[in-house]
Order: C-alpha cells, then structure tokens, then sequence
C-alpha cells in the first residue's frame, strides 16, 4: 500500500507559490493543506485568504482547505462555500496551539471541554454536509490521559480522514510526543488515520511503519521546510542536490518579490531557511548578515 503524504500548513509560509514550486521541482506529496481560515459571524475572509484558496492559486495541486471555528454555522456556510469553489473535502482544526486562538476556545482550544466538543461535532454532523470533512486534532489539552475521552468522541463521526498531531496543546512543539496515541486510534477503527508530529527525517517514517505497520498516511510540515526533497526520498528518490536548492530559494524568492516586494521575499526566504540550519550557528550568523537572495544561498549551501 502506498503510504499518502500531506504537506502540513505554515501560516506565511506554505502558500500557493511554495505549493507550485514545491510540486514542479521535487513532488512526492499527494495533498497540500492550506493554512486554515478564521472563520467570522460575517463568513468575511481576509485577501490572503481568498487568495489561497483559490483554484487558480492551485491549478495542478491537490489541496485541503481547512477551516477554525467553534460555531456549527459558520462551519456550515464554510463548507458551502469551499464546494462553490469545487472543493469535495475540507478539514476542521483542533490542533492549532497558539495562545490567541485557544483563549478563544478555538483549535486545540476545544479539547479542554469534551462535552462542548461533542455537542459541536453532533450540530454539525445533524445537517447534510455540502462536502467532505476531515479533521486535525492533538490528543489533548493538557494530558495525553485525555486522549481516550477525545478518541471515543472522534470515532462517533464520519470524517474522511482524521489528522492525529501526536502531542498535547500543552506541548506545542516540544521534543515530547507521543506516538502510542496515534496507534491506539488504529486499533479503535478511526477512519483512515493520519500521523503527524516529529517526522523530520526519513529515518523517523521508517521507524513509525516500524512500529505501526498500518499507517496508511502522514502529515509532515518543518520536515518539508527543512528539507524540500523528502516526500521524493519517501518515494525512493534522491535527495536534494546543492543545485537544487539553490534552484528552490531563488524561485521561491522570484515569486514573493512578483507578489510583495523585496523585503518581504527576502524574510521569507531567511525564515524559510531557518528549519535547514536549525542547530548550525555558523550558518545562522550568516544567514542573519545576508543582504540579499544570494548571500542567504551562499549561507545555507557554502562549505565552511
């Protein structure tokens, strides 16, 4: 069985120009998961956002659209809105950590009242739903011990898929992380699981089919940053030749100075370029002193 890969969502980050770039020069990933959309009493979206989600933002890709919301209706419309766009799937987050959008009892926010949750999921799931929904949750708020109230909870609904970030909201991206959580929901029958958290390497999917044989699908985001070529390697392809990426930056760089403007590409790019030197100081120091597109290649891709 071939194992399915997601491109995870980074806000600012993955959008349509990565996406295009990123599927014309190294591929291997079956779906790209837009960034999600605030949803509003309004259904008011921001430019960026209309922009992303738009098919011509994404012709030849594959793409997810997903949406945070506490609101049934909004969730509702939503989705009537991704299916006038032609989308037939589309995803709710419970995962996202960050303190503006948990306060607010958003995102992974929503894990810490399960009877909230499950009152949410069966106003949603009473209607006819105009597309598809999957879902991306952690598997808690605070403890994994609250995985299983959540797991019982998910395995009421028909999701297409459910995205399975092996950590609690507490957690947020720390070296902690739980991948026992992820085979507990094979075990339950969760349809069509999907892994996510601490896949940065080959080697670490290795381990996970190691461990669980019945993954059937993944979800990697800083592992694709870091390294844009390990869907292909996933694949049975090369790696990354220094060419390459060197050919990824600069056309990554092209398209944010067509779309913004200098200054904003080149943030990007450093930005981009700091999951690859994650632990380097020499190549930090460099990168930080870069003025320009070609100073932050020579940074990342110069020998010492």
């Amino acid at each position: 069985m071939k194992m399915k890969i997601y491109f995870a969502p980074m806000e600012g980050m993955t959008d349509g120009i990565l996406r295009s770039v990123h599927q014309k020069m190294f591929g291997g990933v079956d779906v790209y998961c837009l960034p999600f959309h605030k949803l509003t009493q309004t259904m008011s979206l921001l430019t960026r956002e209309k922009r992303d989600i738009d098919p011509e933002e994404n012709k030849g890709l594959n793409v997810l659209p997903q949406a945070l919301t506490r609101d049934p209706e909004q969730l509702l419309a939503w989705l009537e809105y991704v299916k006038g766009l032609g989308y037939s799937c589309a995803d709710l987050n419970l995962g996202c950590p960050s303190a503006t959008v948990t306060k607010r009892g958003r995102g992974s926010g929503m894990l810490r009242d399960s009877e909230f949750l499950e009152s949410f999921l069966d106003s949603v799931f009473s209607k006819t739903l105009p597309t598809g929904l999957s879902v991306k949750t952690r598997i808690g708020y605070e403890q994994p011990e609250e995985w299983g109230r959540i797991l019982d909870i998910l395995a009421k609904y028909p999701f297409e898929h459910v995205t399975i970030h092996v950590r609690t909201m507490k957690e947020l991206y720390t070296e902690a992380f739980h991948p026992e959580a992820f085979e507990e929901a094979v075990r339950k029958g969760i349809p069509h699981p999907v892994y996510n958290g601490s896949l940065r390497t080959t080697e670490d999917v290795s381990a996970l089919q190691a461990r669980c044989p019945e993954t059937e699908a993944v979800m990697i985001g800083r592992g694709l940053l870091a390294n844009p070529a390990l869907a292909r390697q996933l694949r049975g392809g090369a790696e990354a030749s220094k060419d390459e990426l060197a050919t990824w930056y600069a056309a990554l760089y092209e398209g944010w100075e067509q779309r913004f403007d200098p200054v904003t590409a080149l943030g990007r790019i450093k930005k981009l370029m700091e999951w690859p030197s994650e632990g380097d100081i020499r190549r930090k120091r460099l990168l930080k002193r870069a003025r320009d597109i070609d100073g932050c290649i020579r940074a990342m891709l110069d020998d010492e």
